[in-house]
């Protein structure tokens, strides 16, 4: 599955704030968190550091004056913990305690946030870095510095080779078989039918399957 992070921009109506804010759509978290608690998350304290890390010009006042919304909406998170127990509490698990959601926050912000920078422990500045020059560049095409990208040019579509398709093609095929080998063990079970290892086990699955996509190119759902 591929891993999608995103950084966002809102009109002033639609957040009802003075100005624009900037959120961030993290993997996992159910709602869109406001980028300041990200960077708090990512351990960038304080907001002239959050601020360095977006703005490469402290003396750019057209840039400064459109994060300022962004500044008053995470103001009441000024602690790194606080950051990510707020994120982690938005999370798909619910029903956890401060300490496993403030790990779950962690563990999502290092395996699925920008895994591309790095998915080790201690990749937080890094992570914060790149993150900082997403919103830098999303800055200047709100503020028409620079032409906004073309998501329909072939140089920026993602490409899946030999390698990933056959992984992941085995592993919906290999999945659709343990499930036809449960049914048949559950139906053996529920009318007392001896089980059957030849009848249970459909062996040309597999190798249907890979002979279908492989002369046809319909690879199924990989996503």
């Amino acid at each position: 599955t591929i891993s999608q992070f995103q950084g966002k921009m809102f009109h002033r109506s639609q957040e009802k704030t003075s100005g624009n804010v900037m959120k961030a759509t993290i993997p996992y978290i159910k709602v869109d968190i406001p980028i300041w608690v990200v960077f708090r998350g990512l351990g960038v304290i304080s907001d002239r550091d959050i601020l360095e890390h977006i703005c490469y010009d402290m003396q750019d006042v057209q840039m400064l004056e459109m994060l300022k919304p962004c500044i008053e909406d995470g103001f009441v998170i000024q602690d790194r913990e606080v950051a990510l127990d707020f994120i982690g509490n938005r999370g798909t698990t619910t029903g956890l305690s401060r300490d496993r959601r403030i790990r779950y926050a962690q563990e999502i912000l290092q395996k699925e946030m920008l895994p591309h920078v790095s998915m080790a422990e201690g990749s937080e500045s890094k992570k914060a870095y790149f993150f900082g020059y997403m919103i830098h560049r999303l800055l200047l095409a709100a503020m028409e510095r620079r032409e906004l990208d073309d998501r329909d040019h072939f140089g920026k579509k993602r490409l899946d080779l030999a390698g990933p398709l056959l992984s992941n093609l085995f592993r919906m095929l290999f999945r659709k078989l343990t499930k036809d080998v449960y049914r048949y063990l559950q139906k053996c079970v529920e009318t007392h039918k001896e089980f059957n290892l030849t009848l249970a086990v459909k062996h040309q699955t597999i190798t249907n399957g890979l002979k279908y996509s492989l002369a046809t190119g319909n690879w199924g759902d990989q996503k």
